[in-house]
């Protein structure tokens, strides 16, 4: 789903038109109208625009672009999923002196691919534009189909109802020892409210560039790895209460140094 999603993207859309913003004193259409935009084709000039576009074709649509986000995210969440099954099946045979160790270097592995692919694509996209992005999009997750062969699993299993397998989960929620701890990390994270608006304050009022904001996404996920190797080494033996306890006030602090941003009060770091 995800490589086909890709390849839908590439093959219906020009991925070679990106938009450029405009200065005030150059927001000024061909027709003399004011627009903020134009569209400049990565291989031709502006002038040659006009011309090249009706051979390449038109850049994507919003619906059709997000469409094909929407299958290519869906493809991942249900390979995480399955990752995830694998991962969880795989830890119950893991001794009681090393419980926790195989996720948290599953999870170590996924976040350093994170971190590597952040900068790397933001090179390839400034050197060459969105459709060499495009292209490894497409064919990086076809590249784990071969693996799936060597997965073990048992053939011609007897698969319970759905009903059986409804009240089997139902029995399991009914558990204390289920629903307290799962309630707990629900409301969790429903309560951590993302600022969907952030980015565009950086954007617009801080006049943070492209490069800029990769630059906090590189940042974020190098944290995000070291986050996770901290807990690895470090953290593991804690009880729960001191991880959720010590993440909460280190999330606050750094909530708090954004309401201090928004507000101008810097200590001199502007």
């Amino acid at each position: 789903i995800t490589s086909l999603s890709m390849i839908l993207l590439l093959t219906f859309s020009d991925l070679s038109v990106e938009a450029m913003a405009l200065n005030n004193e150059q927001m000024v259409n061909g027709d003399g109208s004011s627009g903020r935009y134009f569209l400049r084709h990565l291989q031709s000039s502006t002038a040659e625009f006009g011309r090249q576009s009706s051979i390449v074709g038109a850049p994507p649509s919003i619906p059709f672009l997000s469409f094909t986000l929407l299958m290519f995210g869906s493809g991942f969440w249900f390979a995480d999923v399955m990752g995830d099954s694998l991962v969880a099946e795989k830890a119950k045979l893991e001794p009681e002196s090393s419980r926790g160790h195989l996720q948290s270097t599953c999870y170590a592995c996924r976040f350093f691919g994170l971190m590597i692919a952040a900068p790397l694509s933001t090179v390839i996209y400034s050197k060459y534009g969105p459709q060499s992005v495009v292209m490894l999009m497409a064919g990086l997750p076809s590249l784990i189909l071969p693996l799936i062969y060597n997965l073990k699993e048992k053939k011609d299993v007897e698969v319970a109802s759905t009903k059986e397998q409804c009240g089997e989960i139902w029995n399991t929620v009914c558990s204390r020892a289920v629903w307290q701890p799962m309630g707990f990390v629900y409301l969790y994270n429903v309560l951590q409210v993302g600022n969907a608006a952030w980015k565009q304050f950086l954007k617009t009022v801080l006049e943070f560039t492209s490069n800029q904001l990769n630059s906090l996404l590189i940042v974020a996920y190098v944290l995000l790895w070291l986050g996770i190797m901290a807990y690895k080494k470090f953290f593991i033996t804690w009880s729960w209460r001191s991880v959720y306890l010590s993440t909460t006030l280190l999330n606050g602090i750094f909530s708090a140094l954004q309401i201090l941003l928004i507000k101008g009060i810097t200590f001199g770091l502007s």
